[in-house]
């Protein structure tokens, strides 16, 4: 059996989650996770963990009834993680220059219509 990378799990889970239109269980939750199987308190260790971090929201009145859902969507977590990612460079303008280099033609034009406020 194979280990996971870190945080691969976490990764996992929160796929997991976007995927739902409707608040989970963690039973649900881990039944669902790709690759090797996550024990239940493993699977319940991580949720905790992304809940500290703002990234998953808990709701229900007992244990049995709990249920979780993303704080915010995938596209949302992306973005904030490429913000994360551009203030944390030592240098932004190279980051960003860096970053509009690795960029498909498609994905200029759809950064040029956003930036220029027209819409398709």
């Amino acid at each position: 059996m194979g280990r996971r990378a870190r945080g691969e799990l976490e990764a996992q889970v929160l796929g997991v989650l976007w995927e739902q239109s409707e608040p989970v269980s963690a039973g649900v939750i881990q039944e669902q996770l790709p690759g090797p199987a996550a024990a239940y308190t493993t699977v319940l260790t991580v949720l905790d963990r992304l809940e500290k971090k703002g990234e998953v929201l808990r709701s229900g009145d007992s244990p049995r009834k709990v249920r979780f859902r993303a704080a915010r969507s995938g596209d949302e977590h992306t973005s904030s993680t490429m913000i994360d990612a551009l203030d944390g460079a030592r240098d932004r303008q190279a980051a960003l220059l860096q970053f509009a280099g690795n960029l498909s033609d498609g994905d200029v034009a759809v950064l040029q219509q956003a930036l220029t406020g027209k819409k398709r």
